[in-house]
């Protein structure tokens, strides 16, 4: 069916007098009353009439004229979304890791939507720990992810973002709270809480006791960094966590450790094998810009 057809028929059908149709369609009266004469035989029933100069629908016409509007509604509106999308507006499905929900994200975020304010976008935000996000990356549940660096990173495109110092935690009653640096060494003695396999951040700690040769007592595993800093708290062991703000209102003590560069890195990760619409590009060049502006790799709490 042709929708040129459709759209010369609801015009004639609300201005019911073919010439002035004509007119308003921008085409020759004779076009008109051949293409409708094509459309009642593709239909087989006739959709005109004649009362005296007016053209009034049939019976058949008035049905088939809410089907027609209700198809050119919905195929006009696609279109202008397209044309949206083509634009910039749309969905931006982000997966974060839990610290970075806390102000980072969303400022961002925010910022950005001010910025496209007469493009229409709307953000989902959801956070996990590293190997979950990159599972709902590949599986295209998230559009762009914040995480460590991904243990198989094949076909993901990863741009390192931000840092977050890495820090010794212990209780306040902890043989090890009377410093505020410590050898690395000095840990060995002690149980420690680690982040359980498919936390980023398990990586970054376990690279560090490679560096001495050594492998720390695990006693407790868990991933989420929150309840690390609990169960530290509580003295059920000492931890090596990132550096983040809850650690502050916690009864801890935070202690440097020596002689290392410890850290993480955070990524913003993208899949390379997946579309990726105008809206998310845009956020992702947004992104660089801002860290282009700050001239080095923000430090996240």
């Amino acid at each position: 069916m042709n929708l040129y057809h459709l759209r010369y028929f609801v015009e004639l059908a609300h201005t019911a007098h073919y010439t002035k149709a004509a007119e308003k369609l921008c085409i020759a009266q004779p076009s008109l009353s051949h293409a409708i004469a094509q459309l009642e035989e593709e239909l087989q029933v006739p959709l005109f009439e004649r009362s005296g100069r007016k053209t009034q629908l049939t019976c058949f016409g008035e049905q088939f004229l809410n089907c027609a509007e209700t198809i050119l509604t919905t195929l006009d509106s696609s279109i202008e979304t397209l044309r949206q999308s083509v634009k910039g507006a749309g969905s931006i499905r982000l997966g974060f890791l839990r610290v970075l929900g806390v102000q980072w994200i969303p400022s961002l975020a925010q910022k950005f939507e001010t910025m496209q304010k007469d493009l229409p976008i709307h953000f989902t935000f959801h956070s996990g720990i590293t190997s979950e996000l990159i599972s709902g990356l590949r599986s295209q549940h998230y559009d762009l992810v914040f995480s460590s660096y991904p243990s198989q990173d094949k076909g993901l495109n990863c741009i390192p973002i931000a840092r977050q110092q890495l820090v010794l935690i212990v209780s306040k009653n902890h043989p090890l709270a009377a410093y505020d640096e410590v050898e690395l060494e000095d840990t060995l003695s002690y149980p420690h809480i680690y982040f359980s396999q498919g936390a980023g951040v398990r990586n970054d700690v376990e690279q560090l006791f490679d560096q001495i040769g050594q492998t720390p007592l695990i006693a407790y595993e868990t991933q989420e960094d929150q309840v690390i800093a609990g169960l530290t708290a509580q003295n059920f062991g000492i931890a090596i966590v990132p550096d983040m703000m809850v650690l502050d209102h916690l009864p801890i003590k935070k202690i440097k450790i020596k002689n290392m560069k410890a850290g993480r890195t955070i990524y913003m990760v993208s899949n390379q094998h997946v579309y990726i619409p105008p809206a998310v590009e845009n956020f992702k060049k947004f992104i660089i810009n801002e860290l282009n502006a700050l001239d080095q790799t923000p430090f996240i709490r």
